[in-house]
């Protein structure tokens, strides 16, 4: 009797289903609020074309609204409920320094972090969360901290000239320079040294977690549901399920137990001499109980740390191979580091954050030329796209003479002509910016300058393939047979 009452609903269910999704995907293409912005009809009627980028072709779905914007123009629809703009002069509107603008919901969890501060959504909460660590990572606080940043360099390049120095040993720039930025941030947000540049061939397996915690940024983002199935799994479930994940959930467990430690302990004891670090203030401070609980501040460390050493790392081993890759620019940057400890670098040659950053203006609609997007819409640009347009004329050769011209350049024909800086967005901009951006420059003019005014590289088999952007992890990423940047020491 059950069999046969089921047996007569069925039919009826999956005619429900079928119409509802008929009349959802009418209501997106001719009915919804942004079902007159440009764009492929495909996107706008599902947002399984974004997953499908993402997930199952790997990291394409940031090249693919490329393709797009060429076809389309620079404000698209990118699924049913996104707009996507790409337009660098746009760019100081979308991330404006004093508007209340909200993270996309569904994007909290795209890291699994959901008590971070890069995840929070409302602004007001992300507010007073980024107002406790922005003293931390003000230009006085890292140079206060410089002294560190100087010694893991020098650890680095005495073990560089000790250990492989004329040996035709190969050494992966990449594993190295994840050791010293790994360091430098753990030392500076939670007091413990794991001395990562001692380790051998610079590979740590917390520094590799990194990476797997970028590469998992897809699924989690489009199936949040199967990452916490497999935070809640044990580890030989997690090892059938996806063993890349074992070592992300190794990492975050490890920045558990430090939290915890520095928690159950005397606060001050895991400040250094010199400075007090940033999760021990964070504990010693006022902010509302709930915002110190370990798990929110496990997801917080998480956040900081993995950010840190993935961008920052990146940007280091790009920039080196294109300084052992032209020698001419070689031997001039010596030649400046001869007669001043360093002067000012060249900008990054990397794309800080390539994922889109959407964002949501809940109360107020946004205007771009023709088009007004409505309240509750979330919109988003890209720092890839952004450094890749017309603006950055050659954008993808290493012209550092690019930035030692005054001229101004205009974003289209008949604009406004501006510096080429205020088309420079890798650590962004607005209430959002890159918390640690002041860290990253540090690290970039001690490190660059300490390891090429000491130490005599050269490029062992690496083309340029090493450092393309062929795939979108968070960060672009090389095709993923590269074997990163190598060198031998002469």
């Amino acid at each position: 009797m059950e069999n046969s009452k089921l047996i007569f609903v069925a039919p009826y269910l999956a005619l429900g289903c079928a119409l509802y999704f008929i009349a959802l995907v009418i209501y997106r293409l001719y009915f919804s609020p942004v079902a007159h912005f440009p764009g492929s009809k495909l996107t706008a009627a599902t947002g399984w074309i974004e997953t499908y980028y993402d997930v199952f072709k790997g990291g394409q779905f940031t090249f693919q609204l490329q393709k797009w914007h060429e076809q389309y123009g620079p404000i698209i629809r990118i699924n049913p409920d996104e707009i996507h703009v790409s337009d660098p002069d746009f760019y100081d509107v979308a991330y404006a320094s004093s508007a209340p603008f909200e993270k996309m919901p569904k994007w909290r969890d795209r890291f699994g972090l959901p008590g971070a501060v890069q995840s929070t959504v409302q602004h007001e909460l992300h507010r007073s969360r980024r107002m406790t660590l922005n003293p931390h990572f003000s230009k006085k606080a890292i140079s206060n901290f410089s002294w560190f940043i100087q010694q893991r360099m020098d650890q680095l390049c005495d073990r560089l000239l000790r250990e492989f120095k004329d040996s035709g040993e190969v050494v992966t720039l990449n594993d190295a320079w994840g050791a010293v930025t790994a360091d430098i941030i753990i030392n500076y947000c939670l007091g413990f040294d794991y001395n990562f540049v001692g380790y051998p061939g610079f590979v740590a397996p917390f520094t590799r977690s990194i990476k797997e915690l970028a590469l998992s940024v897809h699924i989690a983002g489009h199936f949040p549901w199967f990452l916490k199935l497999l935070q809640s799994s044990p580890d030989w479930l997690v090892g059938l399920l996806n063993p890349g994940m074992k070592p992300v959930f190794n990492f975050q467990n490890e920045i558990k137990k430090q939290i915890t430690i520095i928690k159950e302990s005397d606060h001050e004891k895991h400040s250094t001499e010199r400075h007090k670090t940033v999760f021990a203030d964070i504990l010693s401070s006022n902010l509302p109980r709930q915002e110190k609980t370990v798990a929110r501040l496990q997801d917080e460390a998480t956040g900081v740390v993995a950010a840190a050493i993935e961008t920052t790392k990146t940007t280091l081993s790009v920039a080196s191979f294109h300084i052992l890759h032209n020698p001419g620019i070689l031997r001039r940057l010596r030649i400046e580091w001869r007669e001043a400890i360093f002067s000012d670098p060249e900008k990054p040659t990397c794309y800080g954050v390539a994922q889109r950053l959407p964002r949501v203006s809940k109360y107020k609609a946004i205007q771009y030329d023709t088009y007004s997007i409505p309240p509750n819409t979330p919109f988003s640009m890209s720092s890839y796209i952004q450094h890749t347009s017309s603006v950055f004329n050659d954008c993808f050769s290493f012209s550092p003479d690019r930035w030692l011209t005054t001229a101004k350049v205009a974003s289209a024909p008949g604009r406004e002509e501006k510096s080429l800086d205020r088309f420079f967005v890798p650590f962004s901009k607005g209430t959002r910016w890159c918390l640690g951006q002041n860290l990253a420059w540090a690290q970039l003019y001690i490190g660059l300058s300490a390891l090429f005014r000491r130490v005599d590289l050269e490029l062992f088999e690496t083309e340029p393939e090493a450092i393309s952007s062929a795939r979108e992890y968070f960060i672009t990423l090389p095709p993923p047979e590269t074997k990163g940047i190598r060198v031998i020491v002469k």
